[in-house]
């Protein structure tokens, strides 16, 4: 029993001094870039939407894209409508009447490989013309400084994707620490980043070259996976192209919360159906990080003061790395939230992982995976 208890420890221990070299790496992470001042030399861009029942959220998103900060005569917005059975296409379609830079393409058939998502992007992507694809979801709002504060990291010719951040607009106790969770793991996506270890793009808030693009062969040519940004991550960076993950508030964008706790055990088992495909690097991190609350679990059969100390740094940890990403992202947080975020940590984890194993297929936009 004394090595199930010097292992659990170990592993603890070995996770908090994750989240210590991941804390220290946001401390690190350089300045925000610069945007375009100007509009001299300003590259053609396509934006691409994958919509699929989105009636309640497209509007907002739409809006929120009419006021980019970017010259309409280089601009382009494609949204594919992947066989609503909502308003969706009617919605689109009023919204968009004489904007002659939006154009809505209805989805009707698989190209190759490509299925739902993936396929919907394989059209826009096939029909874009801009030189840099910008790529966004249906329930995304987008900052107007958004395109603006991506492109100059393009300048490097060696540079084929780059994302940047999304959190939760919260506006339930639910959805603001949905909120704080998705601040957490943006700041550990991009500390590994800094680090040199690329895991994904971040789909709902991507760009890339249409040169990389098409040296993957496009979602079409891919294996197909229900991550489909973690797809193209992985294809383009290993065609030998970097990759760039960035923490700015110019390039912050929004999305909307998970209602129910049932999408959100749906999303996050998604999630881990596309983590499948990771590497096993990244398979070991990730279960280093999934085994801390099952392993301080077994710990404190054995000693819970151990058990208790290791918590409390944990929780100090991944405050400190909230918080320094809230504030370099310039946005609010609650201490009251924060301290709230370890109890939905430890419900959420055993809730997914229970979710996961379970024989239930996993429903995203409608459709069973």
């Amino acid at each position: 029993m004394q090595a199930v208890e010097i292992a659990v420890t170990l592993l603890l221990f070995c996770f908090v001094c994750l989240q210590f070299t991941l804390l220290f790496s946001i401390l690190n992470l350089p300045k925000q870039t610069r945007f375009f001042s100007n509009d001299e030399g300003l590259p053609h861009i396509s934006i691409l939407i994958a919509a699929r029942n989105e009636e309640k959220n497209i509007i907002n998103c739409l809006k929120s894209l009419e006021l980019l900060d970017y010259p309409k005569n280089k601009l382009e917005i494609l949204i594919g409508n992947d066989q609503s059975t909502d308003r969706t296409a009617e919605l689109v379609a009023e919204f968009t009447q004489n904007k002659y830079y939006f154009k809505i393409i209805e989805i009707t058939e698989n190209i190759g490989n490509a299925k739902a998502k993936a396929n919907v992007l394989t059209h826009l992507f096939n029909q874009s013309t801009g030189q840099i694809i910008f790529v966004t979801d249906a329930d995304i709002q987008v900052k107007s400084s958004w395109v603006k504060s991506i492109l100059p990291y393009f300048k490097n010719p060696e540079v084929g994707i780059v994302s940047g951040t999304t959190v939760v607009n919260g506006t339930t106790l639910f959805g603001k620490l949905q909120s704080i969770d998705w601040l957490y793991f943006s700041g550990l996506l991009t500390a590994f980043d800094n680090l040199g270890l690329k895991s994904t793009a971040v789909g709902n808030n991507m760009a890339l070259t249409k040169i990389a693009y098409e040296a993957t062969g496009g979602y079409s040519s891919l294996n197909f996976s229900v991550t489909e940004d973690l797809a193209l991550f992985t294809a383009v960076t290993q065609k030998g192209f970097k990759a760039i993950n960035l923490l700015e508030t110019n390039n912050l964008n929004f999305s909307k919360q998970q209602d129910s706790f049932q999408n959100f055990l749906h999303q996050r088992k998604r999630w881990l159906i596309g983590a499948q495909d990771l590497n096993l690097k990244w398979k070991m991190l990730f279960a280093l990080m999934g085994l801390f609350y099952p392993c301080l679990l077994v710990l404190l059969f054995f000693s819970y003061k151990n058990a208790v100390a290791l918590l409390i740094c944990k929780f100090l940890i991944q405050t400190g790395i909230s918080i320094l990403v809230s504030k370099r992202l310039q946005i609010k947080t609650n201490i009251f939230h924060l301290i709230l975020f370890e109890i939905y940590s430890i419900i959420s984890t055993f809730a997914i992982t229970i979710f996961y194993v379970l024989p239930i297929k996993m429903n995203w936009k409608e459709r069973n995976y």
